[in-house]
């Protein structure tokens, strides 16, 4: 059994880190830091028997049974606290994104060294099942894929600490963390960045609410990540293009939808030879034998994170997200500041 002790009761600390702890008996939740006491009393009364602190270190200083630090406070926390757990010999599982810089991530990769430790983050893309039958059961349809679109659209004037570039803030750091780390890891890195915007639009914080960033995998595959706060139409898609068809996720409808050719089932195409095109027409196929298929997905119907952190942490298997995977994600959100257009 791995002794937790878990540092934020913020969203996702309440809404997953603690469920899924509680849930899973191979894991033992001993403390949590949050320094408002609101929040401490609540998770007191809701967690029976744990150990409530306002502040992180004295918690570490205190629990010298823990094994295993969940890091879920702000960004701008995560150097501080996450080196802290592994100078006291514990294992640390991060929130996204794994610092608010490049620079303070590889302070933590030299202190992951340093100490001999554990780390791994909370990518939880490459879990959900639209990624999962992406790469089970659709990818396989396309030939060689050539480009991917990654769209979030939809109206939200942020007015928490994600609207602050001083917290680590900003949707590239938000969403775009998610939908990188997603390409990243389905098409290969390292991850060439060919153009960055990033906009302030609706929210009344300082950080970027609009994000749209072209980049080009190790494969060759070229890729957008869009991500808009300022939209009033809800737009949740991935769209993935390749020789033999095409294929679009739409989260509302909670599928995918591919068209495709079986190969070798298009005649040979000859180039016009002279500028008088045939029959006064463009080229258009007409005849394609398409075939369509929509398989449903269940975003929410996926495997525990927490067997992957097991897996890790406990059993020594392979990390479901390597740190070296994290630290070239960090690598293309820098790239993607410096190379901003401003507008």
């Amino acid at each position: 059994m791995i002794n937790v002790v878990v540092s934020g009761l913020g969203r996702i600390a309440w809404r997953y880190h603690l469920p899924q702890i509680k849930a899973d008996s191979r894991f033992n939740l001993l403390a949590i830091s949050d320094p408002v006491e609101e929040r401490r009393n609540e998770a007191a009364a809701e967690y029976t028997g744990i150990r409530t602190y306002a502040d992180f270190n004295q918690m570490l200083e205190s629990e010298k049974c823990a094994d295993m630090a969940v890091i879920a406070s702000p960004t701008m926390f995560h150097k501080q606290q996450t080196i802290a757990a592994l100078e006291c010999g514990l294992m640390v599982f991060l929130e996204k994104p794994m610092c608010e810089s490049l620079a303070s991530a590889q302070e933590v990769t030299d202190a992951v060294k340093r100490t001999n430790g554990k780390l791994m983050l909370y990518q939880p893309h490459r879990n959900w099942d639209e990624y999962r039958v992406f790469q089970k059961s659709v990818r396989h349809k396309l030939g060689v894929i050539t480009h991917s679109r990654r769209i979030l659209e939809f109206y939200n004037r942020r007015n928490d600490w994600q609207s602050r570039t001083a917290c680590g803030g900003g949707m590239l750091n938000n969403y775009g963390a998610h939908y990188i780390d997603q390409f990243l890891a389905a098409f290969g890195g390292p991850v060439e960045v060919k153009g960055t915007v990033m906009q302030r639009t609706v929210g009344i914080g300082d950080a970027e609410d609009l994000v749209s960033v072209l980049l080009k995998s190790s494969s060759g595959v070229s890729g957008t990540v869009e991500i808009n706060l300022g939209s009033a139409v809800r737009t949740d898609t991935w769209e993935v293009f390749g020789t033999l068809g095409s294929a679009k996720y739409c989260a509302a409808a909670k599928s995918w939808v591919i068209n495709y050719i079986e190969p070798g089932t298009l005649p040979e195409l000859e180039m016009q030879k002279t500028l008088a095109a045939q029959d006064r027409a463009y080229s258009i196929e007409t005849a394609i034998p398409w075939i369509t298929e929509t398989l449903p997905v269940d975003s929410w119907n996926v495997p525990s994170y927490y067997n992957y952190i097991y897996d890790y942490f406990g059993d020594n298997k392979t990390a479901f997200v390597p740190l070296s995977e994290s630290m070239e994600l960090m690598r293309i959100l820098d790239v993607c500041r410096r190379k901003a257009v401003e507008f």
